[in-house]
Parts: C-alpha cells; sequence; structure tokens
C-alpha cells in the first residue's frame, strides 16, 4: 500500500515541479495505459496460477514472487510514461529492491508456518521427487 502513495507522490511532485519527459501527451498516454494493462494482466495471471497451484497441492515455485516483482515494475512504468514523469521512474527503480526484500520476507514467513523452522535449515526450497 505504501508504495502506491510513492508512486503517486511522485507523479504529483513532478507533474508540479515541471520534470516531465519529452513525449506528446496523445503518445504518452495511450503507451502509458498499455505499459500499464500489460502489467496489471500479467500480474492477474501470476495471481491465478498461485491460487490453482494452491488449491491442487501441488510444488511451490521459489520464483513466483519475482515474477509479481516484474509485473509491479511494469504497471509503476506504465504510470510514469503515462504521466511523463522523470521522478516516478526514478521511485520505480528505487522500489524494485524492497519489492525483493518484502517477497524474501514472505517465503521465510511461508517457510516458517510451514516447517516451524527457519528458512536458513532449507537450502533448496524446491522438493525433490
Amino acid at each position: 500500500m505504501l508504495h502506491f502513495l510513492a508512486i503517486w507522490m511522485s507523479v504529483a511532485t513532478s507533474l508540479m515541479a515541471g520534470w516531465s519527459v519529452p513525449l506528446q501527451p496523445y503518445v504518452s498516454l495511450p503507451l502509458g495505459l498499455a505499459v500499464w494493462l500489460l502489467g496489471f494482466f500479467l500480474n492477474a495471471r501470476i495471481m491465478e496460477d498461485q491460487r490453482r497451484r494452491r488449491a491442487t497441492h501441488s510444488r511451490a515455485h521459489a520464483q513466483q514472487g519475482y515474477r509479481r516483482i516484474a509485473a509491479r515494475t511494469v504497471m509503476n512504468l506504465g504510470i510514469a510514461l503515462g504521466f511523463r514523469s522523470w521522478l516516478t521512474i526514478i521511485v520505480a527503480g528505487i522500489l524494485v529492491p524492497l519489492y525483493v526484500e518484502a517477497a524474501k520476507r514472505r517465503r521465510m514467513y511461508l517457510d516458517y508456518l510451514r516447517t516451524g523452522m527457519l528458512h536458513d535449515a532449507f537450502p533448496n526450497r524446491v522438493p525433490r521427487k
């Protein structure tokens, strides 16, 4: 939720300060909307895959969280292009490491819930058959 606030505050600051990407509005708005929709549908597809895997009890994949990070970053870049904001592009780049850290912490928490042990005890999270 905090990342949405950071993105929209950067858009507002960039618009007020006049720091805009040199694109015409009739180019940037459709391009930004198309990039944002790409990220949105990619994120929705990844979430649906996660729900389906959880329902069928198939094995967990370690890279699921990182695909959602890429989808959110694409959405943020779509907002930056749509509003022609340099500052939003910078904030989107800064948010990537924060997204990665949040995904790691979530994975550690889920490992703890599943096993009752620390995540360091399992160097390879994907079970072998």
